[in-house]
């Protein structure tokens, strides 16, 4: 009971004195409320709620002598606010992030690839451009045709050449006269003629000779004038010739001259 007793007393006493300190009976000014806190803050004209200045709201210009008299305050705020706030902290820089290099291969562009070189074409055979000249019709139809198998266009000409020279009396009106010719002729001592019975530009000629060249015609002829024969003289005798050029693989000469016998014969290579 005695320690109950003592407890309950020092209990009481201790509430005493919690109540002595809220009044303010031990020196210390007591607590008031919320207006009294606001009328101890500094400067309390400075005060501005965050709405107000948000929407722009003016705000009443203070007396003069308010803000002379508050100046001092002003200056004291400040200097608390300025005290008050702490300093933001000054980047130190990262030894370990600086001495890292650049990164270059994200945005470094890659090399283009390689073009693939195209696929090599076959070689083609070696060709060579060869004429046949002096071809028959017939000879130069064949020819054209074995080209024309193996895919090989051919170009096909034609001339006229002196196949022969005639050593001839020009052409007698009717055959009477050509036998009369032939007489006068007997006379001189010549004696290898022969009348052309044919009908045609050259009918009733008096044939005195053919040759192969024309130096041997003009040298009969120049051994009938010595005798007396005034009215002969020379005329070639034309032959039409075709002459095929073509270019084709080498190793195709042989294949094509074997349609026509005799013309590799008449091969020789194109002139310009």
């Amino acid at each position: 009971m005695t320690v109950l007793r003592f407890l309950i007393i020092l209990l009481l006493m201790l509430n005493i004195l919690a109540l002595a300190a809220i009044q303010g009976w031990l020196g210390t000014p007591a607590p008031s409320g919320e207006p009294e806190r606001i009328a101890n803050q500094l400067n309390p004209e400075h005060i501005r709620l965050s709405s107000e200045t948000a929407t722009g709201a003016p705000v009443a210009a203070e007396p003069a002598e308010q803000t002379t008299a508050a100046s001092p305050s002003a200056d004291t705020s400040g200097q608390l606010t300025s005290e008050a706030m702490p300093s933001p902290p000054d980047p130190t820089p990262d030894p370990a992030r600086e001495a890292e290099p650049p990164t270059l291969a994200a945005t470094a562009p890659m090399p283009p690839a390689a073009a693939e070189p195209p696929p090599a074409e076959a070689a083609s055979p070696p060709t060579v451009c060869q004429a046949w000249g002096g071809l028959s019709a017939d000879e130069a139809e064949r020819l054209s045709a074995r080209l024309r198998r193996i895919g090989v266009t051919a170009a096909r000409s034609r001339s006229e050449t002196p196949d022969s020279w005639w050593v001839r009396i020009p052409p007698q009106r009717s055959r009477a006269e050509a036998e009369a010719r032939v007489a006068e002729l007997r006379i001189l001592g010549i004696t290898d003629t022969y009348i052309v019975p044919e009908p045609g530009p050259t009918q009733f000629a008096v044939s005195l000779g053919v040759f192969k060249t024309e130096s041997r015609a003009r040298l009969l002829l120049g051994q009938l004038r010595e005798r007396g024969v005034r009215n002969a003289g020379i005329e070639p005798r034309m032959t039409t010739t075709h002459r095929i050029q073509a270019s084709l693989p080498v190793a195709q000469l042989r294949n094509v001259e074997q349609a026509v016998p005799g013309v590799g014969a008449k091969r020789q290579a194109c002139t310009r």
